[in-house]
């Protein structure tokens, strides 16, 4: 699904905007996919009641576990996850609907039809602008062809007159006012998500605009060797204390050559690394991602903020070492690189006394930012840490 990255001055904010529609995407098919289960089990409920047969019961169960299937296997398919739960979205709010006709279409009563209305309600989940003139135009064309196909369920007792046309013109309205609400929504939303993309741009703006007049003042440049031979020390060290096998070194020398060679040459020469691996990885490069750093000098300023809650507006800050598809070595190697960056000397940050490490930790918005058994294992050996720190980097801090 091609970005239209022209209508934002930043290009970056269209990608980190996907991003967060993307995190709440996950929870809407998940929220979706539950009113879809506990509709399916009423239904089954009122079909058993009604004893409408065999072959009915079983083929509209059958509609169900297919819709649900198909949204477990898009859920769970990784690789452009962003536009394969968009897919699924627009599957799924025909399924529903086809589901809600064929029982309209075998118990063809008034009350059956308040089934297009529960459908649109569970559909409005979504809150996508697509989704939602897919649910409308299929509400008013079901809606349309039910009337036509059996106006007499529509007759008011004791009359005779047809009812078609003033149902027809209460189903317009109805449409035309349900969508203007959920376009007002929508834009509401869009517009939620455009604010939080730009309070990250201009944070990241400003963080570089940091480096940059530390840089230009200073006239210092991060000595990226000498960081990663004190990464090592620190990594040795602790894969001792606790007694493991250093899985470390590799993947420090690793982070050195991202800087220097092509992707391919990395492939080459880390054969037991994937690309994903590799990518994963790469982010923790200090002089070109440069976002270690910039985490590095937001847990700077973190540090006396007392934060007691979960923040509404915690999208626009770094997620940092909380990515959902990182594997668990890749969230403690990003912690460890971070860690030893907050205990050396840099021209743009100071080196942090283990209090001061530990009040960022646990009291600022980092406590949130990190994986929760990463920040488990600092808990119960931050002290280790800081021995090895005084003990072992000494001479390249």
């Amino acid at each position: 699904m091609k970005q239209e990255t022209d209508k934002y001055q930043f290009p970056q904010l269209e990608i980190y905007k996907e991003s967060l529609e993307l995190a709440h995407l996950k929870r809407k098919t998940i929220i979706f996919n539950s009113f879809v289960f506990v509709l399916a089990g009423i239904v089954l409920y009122y079909l058993l009641q009604l004893d409408a047969g065999l072959d009915t019961i079983i083929s509209t169960m059958i509609m169900f576990v297919v819709l649900l299937v198909i949204n477990l296997a898009f859920y769970s398919y990784d690789q452009d996850h962003y536009n394969n739960l968009k897919i699924v979205m627009y599957i799924s709010t025909l399924g529903v609907y086809i589901i809600a006709i064929s029982l309209i279409f075998r118990f063809p009563t008034p009350s059956m039809f308040t089934a297009l209305f529960l459908t649109y309600a569970i559909t409005s989940i979504y809150q996508d602008y697509k989704a939602m003139i897919l649910s409308n135009s299929a509400l008013f064309i079901a809606g349309s062809l039910l009337i036509v196909r059996f106006p007499t369920i529509f007759e008011i007792v004791g009359t005779s007159d047809s009812q078609t046309f003033f149902i027809l013109v209460f189903l317009i309205v109805f449409v035309i006012l349900l969508s203007l609400s959920s376009y007002i929504l929508i834009k509401r939303k869009t517009f939620f998500y455009n604010q939080l993309a730009q309070i990250k741009e201009s944070e990241i703006r400003n963080i570089e605009l940091l480096l940059e007049i530390e840089k230009i003042k200073t006239g210092k440049h991060l000595d990226s060797e000498k960081y990663y031979e004190s990464l090592k020390i620190f990594s040795k060290e602790l894969s001792k204390k606790i007694g493991i096998e250093n899985v470390f070194d590799r993947k420090i020398e690793l982070l050195k050559d991202i800087k220097t060679l092509d992707i391919a040459d990395v492939l080459i020469k880390y054969t037991e690394y994937t690309l994903d691996e590799i990518n994963e990885i790469r982010y923790m490069e200090l002089e070109v991602q440069k976002k270690m750093s910039m985490i590095g000098i937001k847990a700077s300023k973190s540090y006396g903020i007392e934060v007691s809650r979960k923040e509404i507006f915690s999208e626009s800050q770094f997620k940092s070492f909380r990515h959902f598809g990182d594997a668990n070595y890749v969230k403690i190697v990003s912690f460890v690189v971070f860690y030893t960056l907050l205990k050396l000397d840099k021209p743009y940050l100071l080196e942090l006394e283990e209090s001061k490490v530990k009040d960022i930790l646990l009291n600022s918005e980092y406590f949130y930012r990190v994986d929760r058994e990463i920040i488990n294992i600092y808990l119960d050996n931050n002290e280790v840490f800081d021995t090895i720190v005084k003990d072992h980097m000494k001479g390249v801090r």
